[in-house]
């Protein structure tokens, strides 16, 4: 308590100094309000007639949070839990929602476009630079009657910058911990005149770090090495505006990040991860006689590429591997909106989808090679209604969409096994092709009390159908040893919700959520009963995730946003969430899972914000606490809380020419995580920017 006090007077110094000499330089006195959300219904919407539990991250948000990566930001909203235990040492980051403790039960969205990958479920959010966004909207409770599977706890859109310029820029420089430096560049013009012409931009980044040594002093060796990074990415867009209505939009970004591992035994650059990503975007807004038409193709291709090296502790025998992966994602997104009445507005869309995977596993101290491929194709049907009665103050939304999902042409084989890989020829694979359907319903109304002020309540159904890496890869996992199953079937939740938003004359907002959720055919891992020896130290148990469980969740969400003064900014957020398993029926063991809890579910998220901004100085100083979390499913062991401080400092001059300092766990609470390795602790970032 003494550290809190203490950084809360020093850092409350330079606030009071400057809110002194800058009395003339005053933001507004009201929270600036989003007028448009597009996420929940693919239209454009005011935010307070949307019935559901939403959120908005903005452009000054953005700017000033201490953030060195895009999920950074979702830190501040309620009930999503953020993983990334190395900090940007990280090969990735895990994005969970509402008690649903798996990333790829989240649906993510760059300009309106899925970027989960079929083969994994994840995304790559590395390759999200915080400086490209322009905002962020957040829809939480299940959104499957607009964008089928993946969207079972919530859908996040992240939206980057529309030119409007005639010509900006911004050009970074920083440099930080563990010799981490590197730059970016942006800039972007627009050539519109009279609403029709010409606009583009283009950035670049560059970033790398000698990391940090990951193994605590009681597991660490001579083969403990630093997990370092190198990662650079670049974009561009063109887009032309025909007339006030129409508009085409091109993008394309290449992305590179390798990620050392911290092991190091015989290879130069030792064990890393490394995922290149290239990305395609083309976008046609319209409208014409009535008719709002959004038409959205997307391409993304990964190339995984991992490098792994292992001594066998009991006989020093070394291993060597490569994975070589390609995972494609590609589709087309078409949705058309009419106002059929002046109070009605009818969105109907089609969706198609394609994902498939082709993945090497190459061992190079042997003639092992593994080979996993699979195909998933997707299509849907949806329509939505929206109404609003009562001068506007009543609007029901009511939505129904139905998806088919099909896998095909799922293989694994092993070529020239040995020792190392002859064992799984004892569990073969019977890959057969399957076909899902799913209709998911939606219903949702809300009352306008008072201008800003909402009260709602919503049902809606979600399902998400088995990824790829589940149904046609053999491998390691943290748990043990994975076994592909093809068979894997669709999981399902259906989800009510209420809540209100309460706005005191555009300074104080509370926003408060509650919901119910009944999940059905949940995948879990689940162990046949046997071990075997897959290279390592001890002999892992041989597992196979299946539909065997039933599931409720339920809890709660609150938000404040206040506005002290002209300057001051304050904003806190919790969420309790409550995970049960209500029945259980592995039908190859007799393990039961009843009235356990989910695992990686933490049942109290806080967090806090404490902004100053004035013509010179901008200041936020952040609080985040998570709440332990089982690590197992049989509820046995659970990792520790964690609770950081965060803040970061800009000073400005000219509008034009900015210092940054950032922090990052500032009272250095470093925590080891389920698999026996350190948190990076305090971590700090200098910046040097220059905007024009």
């Amino acid at each position: 308590m003494n550290r809190i006090i203490y950084i809360i007077i020093v850092l409350s110094l330079p606030l009071f100094t400057f809110s002194q000499i800058n009395k003339d330089s005053k933001l507004s006195d009201t929270i600036t309000l989003e007028k448009v959300f597009i996420t929940a219904t693919r239209t454009e919407i005011n935010p307070i007639d949307i019935p559901a539990s939403i959120s908005i991250i903005n452009k000054e948000q953005i700017e000033s949070y201490p953030a060195l990566n895009g999920d950074d930001l979702l830190r501040m909203i309620p009930g999503l839990n953020v993983d990334r235990d190395y900090g940007i040492f990280s090969k990735n980051s895990g994005i969970t929602m509402r008690g649903l403790n798996s990333a790829q039960r989240t649906l993510v969205l760059l300009d309106g476009v899925p970027i989960n990958k079929t083969d994994g479920g994840s995304i790559d959010w590395n390759r999200i630079n915080p400086d490209n966004i322009d905002k962020i909207e957040i829809l939480r409770g299940a959104g499957s009657s607009v964008y089928g599977g993946s969207a079972m706890s919530g859908v996040i859109n992240i939206i980057t910058h529309k030119p409007i310029k005639d010509l900006s820029g911004k050009f970074k420089a920083f440099y930080g911990s563990d010799n981490t430096s590197g730059g970016s560049i942006f800039l972007d013009g627009s050539k519109v005149k009279d609403e029709k012409g010409m606009y583009w931009s283009v950035n670049g980044f560059y970033r790398k770090g000698d990391g940090y040594i990951v193994a605590p002093d009681s597991t660490y060796n001579s083969y403990s090495a630093k997990t370092y990074l190198k990662q650079y990415n670049t974009g561009a867009k063109i887009g032309y505006q025909f007339n006030r209505n129409n508009n085409l939009e091109l993008d394309y970004s290449y992305n590179d990040d390798k990620m050392g591992d911290g092991n190091k035994i015989i290879e130069e650059e030792g064990g890393y991860n490394r995922y290149i990503t290239n990305f395609v975007r083309a976008t046609y807004n319209g409208f014409t006689d009535g008719v709002k038409i959004l038409a959205n193709g997307f391409y993304q291709m990964e190339h995984y590429v991992r490098q792994n090296e292992t001594i066998k502790k009991n006989t020093g025998k070394y291993t060597l591997y490569n994975t070589d992966a390609f995972r494609r994602d590609f589709g087309m997104w078409l949705n058309a909106s009419k106002h059929i009445t002046p109070n009605q507005n009818l969105t109907i869309g089609l969706d198609i989808k394609q994902g498939n995977v082709d993945s090497q596993d190459n061992y190079k101290t042997s003639t092992d090679i593994l080979t996993n491929k699979g195909n998933m194709n997707f299509g849907a049907l949806f329509a939505e209604h929206e109404l609003s009665i009562f001068h506007d103050k009543i609007k029901i939304i009511s939505g129904l969409r139905f998806d088919i999902a099909q896998f095909r042409d799922g293989s694994f084989t092993i070529d020239e096994p040995t020792g190392l890989t002859d064992f799984m020829t004892n569990y073969p694979t019977a890959f057969t092709n399957n076909t899902w359907t799913s209709i998911s319903p939606k219903l949702a109304a809300l009352y306008q009390f008072k201008p800003n002020c909402k009260v709602y309540v919503s049902y809606a159904k979600g399902f998400r159908a088995p990824i790829l890496d589940d149904m046609c890869k053999n491998g390691n996992v943290t748990k043990g040893f994975k076994l592909a199953n093809p068979q894997l079937s669709p999981e399902n939740i259906n989800n009510i919700e209420a809540g209100y938003v309460f706005n005191y004359k555009d300074k104080i907002i509370i926003e408060n959520a509650f919901y119910y959720s009944i999940g059905n055919d949940f995948q879990y891992f689940v162990s046949n009963g046997d071990s075997v020896n897959t290279g390592g130290s001890t002999l892992k148990a041989v597992m196979k995730r299946e539909n065997v469980g039933d599931a409720r969740i339920y809890g709660t969400e609150v938000m404040i946003t206040a506005k002290l003064n002209t300057h001051i900014l304050l904003m806190a957020s919790y969420a309790y969430q409550q995970t049960k398993i209500i029945s259980y029926y592995s039908p190859s063991t007799d393990k039961n899972l009843t009235g356990k809890e989910i695992m990686g579910v933490p049942p109290h998220i806080f967090s806090a914000n404490a902004e100053y901004r004035s013509k010179y100085l901008s200041f936020v100083i952040t609080y985040n606490f998570r709440d332990k979390q089982w690590e197992d499913d049989d509820n046995i062991a659970f990792s520790q809380q964690r609770s950081t401080f965060d803040g970061r400092i800009s000073f400005v001059y000219h509008n034009k020419y900015y210092i940054s300092e950032l922090v990052q766990d500032i009272f250095n609470s470093r925590f080891i995580n389920s698999k026996g390795e350190l948190s990076p602790g305090r971590f700090l970032m200098t910046s040097l920017i220059y905007k024009f």
